[in-house]
């Protein structure tokens, strides 16, 4: 799902779909929201996570209470197994944010240069952005690849398999790891696709939970951090800037935009731990800057 949001989102704006989770979607006028119904596979993605994935997804445990007009009873226990795909989407979220902060924190170790990138790595023309790029479709590919499992079957299985209309899981690979930033301002549209792809992926099964923006249940209930995450003011602005303050040798500059895009991170990591929170009828709470699932050794590169 979050494969097909952000190829969605690479000719649409977000917020021709932003409310739609809260309206609880059919799968048919998902689909053809989205524009993918002469397409098998992503129809056959849209199904299963709409008809089988969210429904296994229980309404948060409360007292009875009216909700949109509908009475509703919380009676479920938050088990894992009720919440495993709201835990995943979660981890997603927050990992998308992690791999920018672990970049951000290589730069600063390196005293605010790109003196850590590896020769290998190293290109003539590189900026703070494509750096960053590359850096985090490497980590995510990485990530993904440790979720998405090759099956390892027979030559004689492979070929059945190959069925042109099937979900196998060298194409949900493919569809997650594609990417189009070849031009330098598209870096940042790549980087917000993934994350609002995220966000709408969660958000349709909050809606499923009777939980509304549960990233903003925060001491600081002032900041809606959900908009945060999405705000021009903060990836689409500071990255930016922190390259341009790079560029110009603006030190007083990079310094302040790292501290102002430090203080937002924060913010955000801990309204995303807030929600896992939520979700799990606080059984789950992690460390600000860890991840629901083990994501292996990608920071170690």
């Amino acid at each position: 799902m979050e494969a097909i949001i952000s190829l969605y989102l690479l000719n649409s704006n977000y917020d021709r779909i932003k409310e739609i989770p809260e309206s609880r979607p059919s799968s048919d006028r998902l689909v053809d929201i989205l524009g993918v119904r002469d397409q098998r596979l992503f129809v056959d993605i849209i199904d299963y996570f709409i008809n089988r994935a969210i429904p296994k997804v229980k309404p948060v445990v409360m007292y009875a209470r009216e909700h949109h007009e509908r009475y509703r009873m919380g009676n479920v226990a938050p088990y894992a197994k009720t919440r495993v795909c709201v835990y995943l989407a979660l981890h997603r979220l927050k990992l998308k944010f992690l791999i920018i902060k672990n970049f951000l924190d290589k730069f600063k170790s390196a005293n605010n240069s790109l003196e850590f990138v590896s020769d290998e790595e190293a290109e003539e023309d590189m900026t703070f952005l494509t750096t960053l790029a590359k850096d985090y479709y490497k980590k995510n590919k990485m990530n993904l690849r440790l979720m998405i499992q090759k099956r390892r079957v027979s030559e004689r299985v492979q070929k059945l398999l190959n069925d042109k209309d099937a979900i196998t899981s060298d194409k949900l690979f493919k569809m997650a790891t594609f990417k189009v930033y070849l031009e330098r301002a598209n870096i940042i549209k790549f980087i917000m696709r993934e994350i609002k792809a995220s966000i709408f992926v969660c958000r349709l099964m909050f809606a499923k939970m009777d939980l509304h923006n549960p990233f903003s249940f925060t001491e600081e209930t002032a900041l809606d951090l959900e908009e945060i995450m999405i705000s021009n003011d903060f990836i689409p602005e500071l990255l930016p800037a922190i390259s341009k303050g790079l560029q110009d040798n603006n030190i007083s500059q990079l310094e302040d935009c790292i501290n102002a895009f430090e203080f937002f991170m924060d913010k955000v990591l801990n309204g995303i731990n807030k929600a896992i929170e939520i979700t799990s009828g606080g059984q789950l709470q992690i460390g600000l800057y860890d991840a629901i699932y083990d994501i292996g050794n990608i920071f170690a590169f």
